[in-house]
């Protein structure tokens, strides 16, 4: 009989400390408004007459967005993506140069916090791309500029290094409303190839590596 006093001790020792872990324990964070940035590689899916005559250097952008409900938001933002020409694939020509895209798009998107330092964003964006074909060789150095029609989707998962930064790493694809032909870069035709022309669209599939810096006050210390 004496051991059951003791037991209820235990038991309301136990709820006691339960109930304490439970009001510390934060509740998920809220997404906010953010700016995030992108290093990114396109890969062109289903052109090789594009692959066979570029070479992907790279790209990097930018997004300001803010979210009215629930973790679905908007965002306005840019992307430079820069391909090299491959001077081989324009044999007996002598061709270098290189083609830069800058693509202006608004976005939708739609963040989701999974844990108290992870978080995943779907996205959709749709804009306008410029294109800058440069070259030379056949004769002097040309740029012929064209622009299409831009959208795409892409998924991202972050990991907070901070409260207020996060680095994460992205897939996506996207396309642009565009044509390859000889006359982007002063030729008649492409030496040697039957295909003389490819797109529109060009695809392209994006992997990258970003980060999320978001504008609102520490939830430990209280700072920006």
């Amino acid at each position: 009989m004496t051991r059951r006093p003791h037991t209820l001790l235990l038991v309301a020792a136990a709820a006691g400390a339960l109930n304490a872990a439970a009001q510390k324990r934060q509740p998920l964070p809220e997404p906010s408004f953010t700016l995030k940035g992108t290093l990114v590689l396109p890969v062109p899916v289903g052109l090789p007459l594009f692959n066979d005559l570029t070479e992907s250097v790279g790209g990097f952008d930018l997004c300001a967005q803010y979210p009215f409900w629930k973790g679905l938001g908007v965002g306005l933002g840019g992307r430079a993506t820069w391909f090299g020409l491959e001077e081989r694939s324009f044999a007996p020509q002598n061709i270098s140069g290189e083609i830069v895209r800058a693509t202006w798009f608004g976005k939708l998107q739609w963040e989701k916090y999974t844990g108290g330092r992870t978080f995943v964003e779907f996205a959709a964006k749709a804009g306008l791309s410029d294109y800058h074909y440069t070259s030379s060789g056949v004769g002097e150095r040309r740029t012929v500029k064209a622009s299409g029609l831009h959208w795409g989707g892409q998924f991202t998962f972050y990991l907070h290094a901070t409260d207020n930064l996060a680095f994460g790493v992205q897939v996506g694809y996207e396309q642009d409303e565009q044509t390859l032909s000889p006359d982007k870069f002063g030729l008649e035709s492409f030496p040697g190839r039957t295909v003389q022309a490819e797109g529109p669209p060009y695809g392209f599939l994006t992997v990258g590596l970003g980060f999320s810096t978001r504008f609102r006050k520490s939830a430990d210390r209280g700072e920006w």
